[in-house]
């Protein structure tokens, strides 16, 4: 009962730290306990898939695919306080006007955003609408009736948002256990601290699990791994090449580009092929 209780706990610090709802009092917080939160980062994603999910086929049923998406794209943004998006645009800012480390770091924690920071983050947003708004609309999914929950479609696209969010998680908690944290101070280095290979196991099951079931479904989704690999491989080098290590900038930057990568794979799969 204790080890539930804990668990339980982890997890709504967990999801308070990467999104604004709020947990329950009694969950109480403990800065030691952001460290052991980490793992359940795509177990978190799911949920926020999830939401995400419901918000558009509520409002496809009325606006259509592309905008229903968009709608559920600034619901997600609220929900989080673009966490992550910040990240991306502090990364962009920080790569792209710094020279050497110790101006990186300084570009990435100035909060105002930048020519590299204000480019990026719209192309970025661009690439996530044009490309779950072209996959969504190639599905050919329309949730007229409540019996089509019983089909298969929903399911896929279903497994299609909580993926993209669940994945994206994943592979953050990787680059933490791959790269040491580069700041001594941070908002992110109490979540840096002792990652293990095990916290990293478990949160590849809540990572791995959903797209595994998409790419079951829908085999050709395997090949979203084209993408998301060099741009890993990519962002992994400028990381160790820059500023030898990560910051939280980072990680939201990684969760953002895998997210972006799933949301183009399926315009790929569902309308190339």
């Amino acid at each position: 009962m204790q080890f539930l209780l804990r668990e339980i706990r982890l997890f709504f610090v967990c999801l308070s730290f990467l999104s604004r709802i709020p947990s329950p009092q009694w969950i109480g917080f403990q800065e030691e306990w952001l460290h052991k939160s980490i793992k359940y980062s795509p177990t978190v994603g799911i949920m926020l898939g999830t939401l995400q999910w419901f918000v558009y086929i509520i409002f496809q049923l009325f606006l259509g695919p592309s905008i229903a998406f968009v709608i559920s794209l600034g619901f997600l943004l609220i929900l989080t306080g673009a966490f992550h998006e910040d990240g991306f645009s502090d990364f962009c800012d920080g790569i792209g006007g710094g020279w050497k480390r110790e101006d990186i770091l300084r570009i990435m924690k100035d909060s105002r955003v930048g020519s590299f920071g204000a480019a990026g983050i719209s192309l970025l947003l661009v690439l996530k609408i044009l490309g779950a708004s072209e996959s969504l609309a190639s599905t050919g999914f329309r949730l007229h009736h409540i019996q089509y929950f019983w089909n298969d479609q929903p399911t896929s696209v279903w497994l299609y948002f909580i993926s993209a969010h669940s994945l994206s998680r994943f592979f953050s908690v990787l680059m933490m256990k791959l790269l040491p944290y580069a700041k001594e101070e941070g908002y992110a280095k109490p979540m840096a601290k002792e990652i293990t290979w095990s916290q990293t196991l478990f949160a590849s099951l809540a990572g791995l699990i959903p797209f595994l079931l998409l790419s079951y479904q829908h085999p050709y989704f395997l090949m979203s791994l084209v993408f998301i690999i060099p741009s890993l491989y990519y962002m992994y080098s400028l990381m160790k090449r820059w500023i030898d290590g990560f910051t939280g900038d980072c990680l939201g930057a990684v969760q953002q580009v895998v997210e972006t990568c799933i949301w183009i794979s399926g315009v790929f799969v569902w309308t190339s092929i």
